[in-house]
């Protein structure tokens, strides 16, 4: 399969471009700045569509990454325009070529929470694909609005189209930027101690290439426990005593992000968590 990744250069890209070509994928990177380290790449902007047709020229699959990654990177509007526009490009341009899949890095902003300019209380945890979308920031809302081009895209062609809810990435192998973390369990609150490694994230992609069926599917992506040691009903009841818990039996420190859905149907596990690499 050729598949074309968007956000090549970027630090999640340049893990899913590893990742896939290790399993067999002929991957062809595009980006606003070249990487060297991965060959054949193409520079390009996705806002605008003539670089899209070159580069999709044969692909039978798109791994959407780019875009502006949050808020305050860029003037609200920028960040908004910028995503949502490069989001049509790419399901234009896969629906004039034919290509039948496009997975798209979505996130868990799309709720409402990580970013939001007056915190929210959410409905219950852990957030399932279910929980309400009320983002109030300039990323959220893209990805709201992605995820919606994206279903679009999937009733006009009959493809497949799959948006993926990444959580807080983690990209450091030693995991040490977790530990620092664990000091202070309010300042990751807004993500509900979610998680995900990279490596997860780019086999979360590989997955949704070879298995997600015909139409729009969102699946949240998180590491099954969560980033702080403290049992997570011991945080909620420090931190957010009102909130309900929609799932019986969850002990420890469980995540405040539920990924079951992309268990079930992509048989998605991660693999990578911090519990493996750092002593209690």
């Amino acid at each position: 399969m050729k598949v074309l990744v968007t956000g090549a250069s970027g630090r999640l890209g340049k893990v899913v471009s590893h990742h896939l070509t290790k399993h067999g994928l002929e991957v062809l990177g595009i980006d606003q700045t070249p990487n060297p380290s991965h060959k054949p790449s193409w520079i390009g902007n996705l806002c605008q569509t003539g670089d899209l047709f070159e580069a999709c020229a044969g692909a039978e699959a798109i791994v959407h990454l780019a875009a502006i990654q949050a808020p305050n990177l860029a003037p609200d509007s920028v960040t908004f325009n910028n995503n949502v526009s490069s989001t049509y490009n790419i399901f234009k341009v896969a629906a004039d070529l034919k290509i039948r899949r496009v997975v798209t890095a979505s996130s868990n902003a799309v709720y409402g929470f990580v970013y939001a300019r007056t915190f929210p209380v959410p409905d219950y945890l852990p957030l399932d694909e279910d929980h309400p979308c009320r983002p109030q920031d300039p990323y959220g809302l893209s990805k709201q609005a992605g995820e919606t081009i994206a279903a679009s895209f999937a009733l006009q062609t009959g493809a497949s189209a799959v948006s993926l809810r990444f959580v807080g990435i983690n990209f450091d192998p030693t995991f040490s930027i977790i530990k620092e973390r664990m000091k202070d369990p309010r300042s990751r609150l807004s993500g509900f101690w979610s998680y995900v490694d990279a490596r997860d994230a780019a086999e979360a992609c590989r997955l949704a290439l070879d298995l997600a069926p015909v139409g729009h599917h969102i699946f949240n992506i998180a590491a099954p426990t969560s980033s702080m040691k403290e049992p997570t009903d011991a945080l909620l009841k420090q931190l957010l005593p009102t909130v309900s818990k929609k799932q019986s039996g969850l002990k420890g420190n469980w995540s405040g992000t539920d990924s079951n859905k992309s268990t079930r149907e992509l048989g998605f596990h991660a693999e990578h968590l911090w519990e493996k690499y750092l002593t209690p």
